[in-house]
Parts: structure tokens; sequence; C-alpha cells
């Protein structure tokens, strides 16, 4: 269910050019959107959403260093959870229900990464009076170990940068 009303404070952006108009009229036939960004410079690409906070009241998701079509489909599961049946992500909390055979975890993006990261989200949501709200999908290393536990393999950090504190302490719920 939509909600009745959008966020306190938003109104739709102008578009600026043909794909900002193809944009916005997705959100609002389908109720979210997800962009990918390539990596540059030896940079991960990432792909996050765009309508979750408008439409359910639910924080934007961004997930880092994954192939655009598993991003892809991590962001299409999740949205199905959210838009079809209403669920909340919550962060710290280890979902194995997203992805086949992978467990995730949600985080909250601190507020410097959002100009890194969230710069066509920023664009969408700039005349609310606060942040909109973004999770960071993390994902496991091959042997299942998220990157604020012991064992983690190093190889992975550059590809998947934490965008907000990590966890307190090596697990979770």
């Amino acid at each position: 269910m939509f909600l009745d009303e959008m966020p306190e404070g938003f109104r739709y952006p102008q578009p600026e050019d043909e794909q900002d108009k193809q944009l916005l009229a997705r959100i609002e036939r389908k109720g979210w959107h997800h962009l990918s960004v390539d990596g540059a410079a030896g940079e991960p690409g990432y792909a996050f959403t765009l309508g979750h906070f408008l439409k359910r009241d639910h924080p934007e998701l961004i997930v880092v260093g994954l192939k655009d079509t598993l991003a892809s489909r991590l962001l299409d599961s999740a949205a199905v959870g959210i838009t079809g049946l209403g669920r909340r992500l919550r962060p710290f909390q280890v979902y194995g229900d997203i992805a086949d055979g992978l467990e995730v975890v949600f985080l909250p993006v601190a507020l410097p990464a959002y100009n890194e990261y969230l710069g066509y989200a920023n664009w969408f949501y700039a005349d609310l009076p606060a942040p909109y709200p973004a999770l960071q999908m993390v994902w496991p290393d091959p042997n299942g170990v998220f990157p604020w536990q012991p064992g983690y393999d190093a190889r992975f950090r550059r590809a998947q940068p934490l965008l907000g504190e990590a966890p307190e302490g090596p697990s979770l719920q």
C-alpha cells in the first residue's frame, strides 16, 4: 500500500532531461526505482533505490561492490518485501531471505557518504527539511564473514567500503 501523503516538505524535482522524466514516471507508477553507478578509477560500483522513502516511509537502500546484475536482483528482492509485504528492514539484523544462500545486514548510511554515493537521491529529495534515511545492504565474504567480524577476508574491504558505523561486537542477531 502506498502512502496517502508525501513526506512533509517533499516536492518532485523538476526533470532536467528525458532520463529524469522517465525515472520520475517509473517511481510514480511502480513506487520505486534503482540506479546503478559504474565504479571509476579503481572504486567499486554501486546501486541504490529511489522512492522507498517517498512511497513507503522506508529508508532508501544502497549496495556497494557487486556486479550490477546481482545488485539489481538484491535490491529487487528487498523491494518486493518492502512494497508487496509492507516489510520494514531493520539495521543491524541478519537477513537470510533476501538472496538465496546469502545473508545480508543493513547498516545506516552516515550523512558524509550521501554526497559521494547518493547524488541522484539528494536531487530527488532536495526539498525535504531533513535528510532522507538510507541503509547500506552489506554482504559477507565467500566464507560468510561480515566486514566487522574477525576473519573477514581483507581482499573485499576495498570492494565494499562501509558507508556508516559497523555494529558493535562480532555477531548480530
